[in-house]
């Protein structure tokens, strides 16, 4: 199953992460001799941003967190373990000879025997996968949500952009500051704006309301993101969310021109709850 393979549709989600606290995403050391050990990460310009995949790890993992806690038997939705027993993963161990024996012709440039043993292949691995591995991939599965790198919005609002804070590393056994542990973060400072953007392609409108509805805690201050979140930084709101999609076949009027319209919230949330009234799996 290429679910690539055609144009079905293309979902924009675009919103505002309101820093309440400071915010903590660290990038290598400074090689500056007046440098703070863990700097934030800027672009070329020295301005923080958040990456993508910081983004897209938050919500991942907030979403299996999710499904892990539901009836699957009931909802039809599930997370995978990739680290547990086989049986708390996508794929079978025959299966995952399988795919590696097909990924390895392909490196060799072998044909596949025929069309309809690869489609077959890709079908098994697909039904096989887990709900998030179908949305956020997976080592046989492209990923359908996009995650681009938050940009900071209000630069020119904030007095100082970033600040330095002290650490200290705690020796377990004495309850105390261990000796010669002592180190400094820079973190952007609280009140801080990012521009939240995901694109979501060929993904069904229910798909798009689990998703929505994993964000909801993240509307509410209680999804950190970054490093250091239990001592503080990293405690921002989900503002200003705005939905646009295009189906297939307003495909060529977007194209000559024709202008979105923002999609109700509510609409994908009442896809998902449709979806799970008929027992889920008739359309996963």
């Amino acid at each position: 199953m290429n679910t690539f393979e055609r144009f079905e549709s293309r979902t924009t989600i675009s919103a505002t992460l309101e820093m309440q606290t400071a915010l903590s995403v660290g990038s290598r050391a400074s090689l500056e001799p007046t440098g703070t050990d863990l700097p934030v990460i800027k672009d070329q310009k020295g301005v923080p941003f958040v990456p993508g995949s910081s983004i897209k790890g938050v919500v991942r993992s907030e979403m299996e967190r999710v499904l892990r806690s539901l009836d699957r038997e009931s909802t039809k939705l599930w997370a995978c373990d990739p680290f547990g027993e086989f049986d708390k993963q996508c794929v079978s161990s025959d299966d995952k000879d399988d795919i590696n024996k097909a990924v390895g012709m392909l490196i060799e440039k072998k044909q596949m025997k025929n069309e309809e043993s690869e489609a077959e292949r890709s079908k098994r691995i697909w039904d096989a996968s887990c709900t998030v591995c179908r949305l956020f991939g997976s080592p046989w599965l492209a990923s359908r949500l996009a995650f681009k790198d938050a940009s900071l919005k209000n630069r020119q609002d904030l007095a100082d952009v970033t600040s330095v804070r002290d650490g200290v590393g705690i020796d377990r056994d004495r309850g105390a500051a261990k000796d010669g542990l002592k180190y400094d973060f820079e973190v952007v400072s609280p009140g801080a704006e990012f521009n939240i953007e995901i694109l979501a392609e060929n993904v069904e409108s229910w798909e798009i309301g689990l998703l929505l509805s994993v964000l909801r805690p993240w509307q509410e201050g209680y999804l950190p993101i970054g490093g250091k979140s239990s001592r503080g930084p990293g405690w921002g709101k989900l503002t200003k969310i705005s939905i646009e999609r295009i189906e297939k076949k307003d495909l060529l009027d977007y194209l000559l021109g024709a202008k979105t319209e923002p999609v109700p919230w509510e609409t994908f949330v009442q896809s998902l709850r449709g979806h799970l009234s008929q027992g889920g799996a008739k359309n996963a």
